[in-house]
């Protein structure tokens, strides 16, 4: 009985969880940008669907969704950068989930409730960087995924970022 007492609980909290982070869906977006900042990164990858993958992130929470979902439902833009090897992406993807994970923190009542919602968080984000490395091999490689649940829902873009060449600085100086 003490069992089920403790799912109906987790249950409720899950829910009301997923709602108040899919509220803060944009405090959570400008907590990530500033955390990449002062890491002397810049949000480049994910900018345009943070706050997307953020409310999808609660949905599934509140829902109890499979741990791919926010990755597979995004409508926004992935931007994947061929001259880095597309190495930003996971690291912007693993502070969006620390963010997200701290804006639990500061809203759960017990230690069971934010143990609980960092393991939904930490199976999510897990998925996202699956399929974030699916998608990089993908666009470099042209090699792609077998595993239909890693891939983005939204629009990909692999993008070449030359350096000027000393002629066009001059010209643009």
């Amino acid at each position: 009985m003490a069992r089920y007492a403790r799912a109906m609980d987790w249950e409720r909290a899950r829910e009301r969880l997923g709602a108040e982070l899919i509220g803060a869906r944009e405090n959570v977006a400008a907590r990530w940008r500033v955390a990449l900042r002062e890491a002397g990164a810049l949000p480049w990858s994910i900018d345009g669907c943070a706050a997307e993958l953020v409310l999808l992130a609660g949905a599934a929470l509140a829902d109890g969704a499979a741990a791919g979902t926010p990755w597979r439902k995004c409508g926004g833009l992935l931007r994947i950068d061929a001259r880095h090897q597309g190495r930003g992406l996971a690291s912007e993807l693993s502070t969006l989930w620390r963010c997200m994970g701290n804006a639990l923190a500061e809203i759960t009542i017990t230690v069971d409730e934010e143990r609980q919602a960092r393991e939904v968080l930490g199976a999510q984000m897990e998925a996202a960087l699956r399929g974030a490395s699916a998608e990089v091999r993908a666009a470099l490689l042209d090699e792609p995924s077998e595993d239909e649940t890693l891939v983005f829902g939204g629009v990909r873009a692999l993008c070449w970022t030359h350096p000027l060449s000393d002629e066009a600085a001059e010209r643009a100086a």
